[in-house]
């Protein structure tokens, strides 16, 4: 009598991780992962930097000097153009599917269904809450350590013409 209830317990331990729902995660419960960390709100934080990084690039071309008003004109019209064709790009609705589709593709039901109860938890909702600030502490000092490396690349690229108009057969 030992034995059949060892093999049926035997049995439902082994089946465990069998009866685990590894099926792909279905379209509600990508949308709820979704929606419970603001996903939307990223992309519209993503904007809010390219813009400032948009604008920061057009000052640096500028290097200090005052653009006469038709000039500024047409750097306001490029500067325009640029926060719209970002704005079309990053844009939720169009961005949705490509986010289905690749949550779909690399998280199992059971693997949302166990992200989704973190989110729904007060340490899930932190998360949420203070990524959009860590991730911009983070891009604000990398641009600051990237700003010395992107000086020497500059640099490289001077010397390297330099090189070339001194080259023989350089006119």
């Amino acid at each position: 009598m030992k034995y059949p209830f060892a093999l049926i317990l035997a049995g439902v331990l082994l089946a465990g991780p069998a009866l685990a729902d590894s099926s792909p995660a279905s379209d509600e419960s990508v949308r709820q992962l979704l929606e419970l960390t603001d996903a939307h709100k990223l992309i519209d934080a993503a904007k809010a930097q390219v813009n400032a990084m948009v604008s920061a690039a057009l000052q640096d071309a500028a290097q200090g000097k005052t653009l006469t008003p038709a000039r500024q004109a047409v750097v306001e019209r490029m500067h325009a153009k640029m926060i719209a064709m970002v704005d079309e790009m990053l844009n939720w609705d169009t961005l949705l599917p490509m986010y289905m589709r690749i949550y779909q593709e690399s998280f199992t039901q059971d693997e949302l269904d166990g992200m989704t109860a973190f989110y729904k938890t007060p340490a899930g909702q932190a998360v949420v809450r203070k990524m959009p600030l860590v991730m911009q502490r983070v891009l604000g000092e990398m641009q600051v350590m990237l700003k010395p490396m992107q000086e020497k690349i500059r640099e490289i690229q001077q010397q390297t013409v330099r090189e070339l108009q001194q080259a023989p057969g350089s006119q």
